[in-house]
């Protein structure tokens, strides 16, 4: 999976790198791969000030007893206080993911669920002569439970809930 990322994200960059006009961007999170956690981002630049952003990611890792894996997709518009792809923005974001969780201190029960996530973030995103992209923010996220396949007492919603988000980011330009 960490060469498909990878790959992609290389060849958009060969791609694209012939535009004259720095509109769009294409960003990885380098912490992730430390966690076990692979993210692509693309940016486009829609207006002056505004950005539209994309993104997917997978994960699949191991926290004391549970075993995590899922894969998620989300998409969010960015408002740019100054010019759009550089500079501070807001950005509001929707998000969907798909997780298995195998719980082996528990008996080995796989939790299936699919969640909807709702965020939104602050940040700043540099941008280098060169082209070189550092995406920096701070924000809150939420998540409703939209489907449980199995694992799952009726009476809980162990993946429904709110949280911080950080974003730290490393891309290209083009």
């Amino acid at each position: 999976m960490k060469n498909l990322f990878l790959s992609l994200f290389l060849v958009l960059g060969v791609v694209f790198s012939l535009s004259a006009q720095q509109s769009q961007t294409v960003k990885v999170g380098p912490l992730g791969f430390l966690l076990g956690n692979y993210n692509l981002r693309y940016e486009r630049t829609l207006t002056e000030k505004t950005s539209f952003q994309v993104g997917a990611n997978f994960y699949d890792y191991e926290l004391f007893d549970l075993q995590t894996t899922g894969f998620g997709i989300d998409a969010g518009w960015r408002y740019y206080f100054k010019e759009a792809i550089e500079g501070g923005y807001v950005f509001p974001s929707i998000g969907y993911d798909f997780n298995s969780t195998v719980a082996s201190a528990i008996d080995d029960t796989k939790l299936n669920f699919s969640n909807f996530g709702l965020g939104a973030t602050v940040g700043y995103q540099w941008v280098s002569n060169g082209g070189f992209v550092v995406d920096l923010g701070l924000g809150y996220g939420y998540n409703v439970n939209v489907s449980k396949a199995s694992g799952f007492e009726e009476d809980r919603d162990l993946n429904t809930g709110g949280g911080v988000r950080f974003t730290f980011a490393l891309g290209y330009a083009f």
